[in-house]
């Protein structure tokens, strides 16, 4: 295996860390794994995958990989979406490399990827819808045409999702008890806390405000990318409500569980293909 990525924790986020490409780096990646997962957990093969196959899928040697890393458990969304914001500001303006000992090649990426997985895709969407309504207020007096402008040039807003098992439509927290029986790590994880728990519920205002909040921002201003995306879900998910927003078109998996459905594995390519644009 050719390794050629570089290692790198970024400092003011605990446990998120990067991956980078030796070659001219024009996108980045962030993964933003789901309720009770972690970087290396929820993204297992990314990490070693990207290189074994990048003969098939040469995209990624021209992509840096980013892990974001959250209390997925006791802090609320909104919080969460917030550190989000300022994680991905960071990437996308190069000031991470700042602080590392040994300073990879100066970035300046073209595109972003936002992937998310369960709880993470719930924090990519209120990270966006945000960004939209921090600019709409910025814009609130001026001509419709300047408003259009800045949403699309935006580098959050020009991003593209990529959502596995997305809980934006809440989550069947009865079927969770049942399923998990085996998994001791998430069944501590939601006996623990019940405030993300409420949060993810298919009725609770966090999640009922971003589904109209975001179906509204695309039905106003269709072109811009990120108020749309394609969800990819495995069959059977007993975790998440299999749906998605307005006119979104959906993906299937058969014979893959909420948790396998993000973890590329050398019979299972199709996340590697998923993430690409």
């Amino acid at each position: 295996m050719n390794r050629r990525r570089v290692p790198a924790f970024i400092p003011g986020y605990d446990k998120s860390y990067a991956l980078v490409s030796d070659d001219n780096a024009l996108r980045a990646v962030v993964f933003v794994h789901g309720f009770g997962g972690s970087p290396t957990g929820t993204w297992r093969d990314f990490h070693s995958l990207v290189e074994e196959y990048s003969s098939v899928f040469p995209w990624w040697r021209t992509s840096d990989l980013f892990f974001f890393s959250y209390d997925s458990i006791r802090t609320p969304i909104r919080f969460n979406s917030t550190r989000l914001a300022q994680f991905v500001d960071e990437v996308w303006s190069g000031q991470w490399t700042q602080q590392l000992k040994s300073k990879p090649k100066k970035r300046t990426y073209k595109d972003l990827i936002l992937a998310g997985h369960s709880e993470g895709c719930v924090l990519i969407r209120r990270l966006v819808l945000d960004r939209f309504e921090e600019i709409s207020n910025n814009h609130a007096r001026k001509p419709r045409a300047k408003l259009l402008s800045a949403l699309r040039a935006d580098y959050i807003l020009r991003s593209y999702l990529r959502l596995f098992a997305p809980a934006c439509c809440g989550t069947n927290l009865s079927s969770w008890i049942g399923f998990i029986t085996s998994y001791s790590f998430l069944l501590s994880a939601i006996t623990a806390s019940s405030l993300v728990r409420n949060e993810l519920r298919p009725d609770s205002t966090v999640l009922s405000t971003l589904k109209v909040g975001t179906e509204k921002a695309h039905a106003q201003y269709p072109g811009v990318e990120a108020f749309y995306a394609e969800p990819l879900f495995g069959v059977p998910d007993q975790i998440v409500v299999s749906e998605s927003y307005q006119g979104e078109k959906i993906h299937w998996e058969r014979g893959c569980d909420h948790f396998a459905i993000c973890k590329p594995k050398y019979v299972y390519t199709r996340p590697l293909d998923f993430v690409k644009i």
